[in-house]
């Protein structure tokens, strides 16, 4: 089995909806301290705790551009976070020969869904890091997860 996709179209659509929302939460800590200037220090703290919230879910959520390319002698995965700041390019290839096993893990609706490969490098066991799939299409990932149980069994 073969499979080739990769999420451009999703995960500009994403990632455009992500800066808009953490730019929704900055707007409210701006109209508090330069026109309404309230006393109140948990609306404020509020205001703080929402920004922060927006920022870490958009860090750690597993929102990836991401482009896979698998066939029966390899499986090729290319990725980097969506988060524009400290933004790596990645890239896990590996024989299908040496792979032990991958996962499609779901997560919390689309946040947290991941990719798991594990495989055996130079006779040891290696877990490579988890690939977020929270920007992916569930028709991809249904596509991946069977791509996943072909290989597995093979």
């Amino acid at each position: 089995m073969t499979i080739k996709f990769d999420n451009k179209e999703k995960a500009r659509k994403v990632s455009t909806f992500l800066r808009i929302l953490v730019m929704l939460s900055i707007v409210p800590i701006a109209v508090n301290y330069l026109w309404i200037e309230t006393n109140d220090k948990m609306i404020e703290m509020a205001l703080w705790l929402l920004l922060i919230v927006v920022v870490v879910l958009y860090y750690i959520g597993g929102f990836c551009y991401v482009e896979v390319e698998g066939n029966e002698s390899k499986l090729d995965v290319k990725y980097y976070n969506l988060f524009p700041f400290w933004r790596e390019y990645k890239r896990i290839v590996i024989p299908i020969e040496r792979i032990k096993y991958v996962k499609v893990k779901t997560g919390l609706g689309i946040l947290g869904a991941g990719l798991l490969i594990c495989g055996r490098i130079k006779g040891r066991v290696a877990v490579f890091p988890r690939v977020g799939l929270s920007a992916v299409g569930k028709a991809q990932i249904e596509e991946l997860r069977e791509y996943a149980t072909s290989i597995t069994k093979a």
